[in-house]
């Protein structure tokens, strides 16, 4: 943890990415809290703001040294700002899959990687 206030305040670029970031998950959270607004109310509104912006600054730190271009990198940051309720939601459910089953969950992830389908046992397929 200490690192990451390190590299804050010894290399200005970082809180430009960091701001940068904000602002483009601040606009996509916005136009989503607009829909969310009208059928979720301010709750909606608001979840919806804070998660564009979340994912937008976490996605934007992620790919730092990966994307030279700033403008490929604000492009794909406002990508996953507009997905970033797909995002959370993919998030939670596999971590719901892995405290269900963490063992079962890792030989699932193993299969997937080395492209094995993965054999359902008949006590699986009574579990919601």
């Amino acid at each position: 943890m200490h690192d990451w206030f390190k590299k804050l305040f010894t290399e200005p670029h970082t809180l430009g990415i960091i701001l940068s970031s904000a602002l483009v998950g601040f606009f996509a959270g916005l136009a989503q809290g607009v829909i969310a607004k009208r059928h979720g109310g301010w709750g909606g509104f608001l979840r919806a703001l804070l998660m564009g912006i979340s994912v937008a600054v976490i996605v934007g730190l992620g790919i730092e040294g990966f994307v030279a271009p700033e403008t490929l990198r604000l492009a794909i940051v406002g990508a996953c700002a507009v997905v970033s309720e797909d995002i959370w939601m993919g998030l939670r459910s596999l971590g719901a899959a892995l405290r269900r089953d963490p063992l079962g969950f890792i030989v699932r992830v193993l299969d997937a990687v080395r492209g094995r389908e993965h054999a359902v046992r008949p006590d699986d397929r009574s579990k919601p």
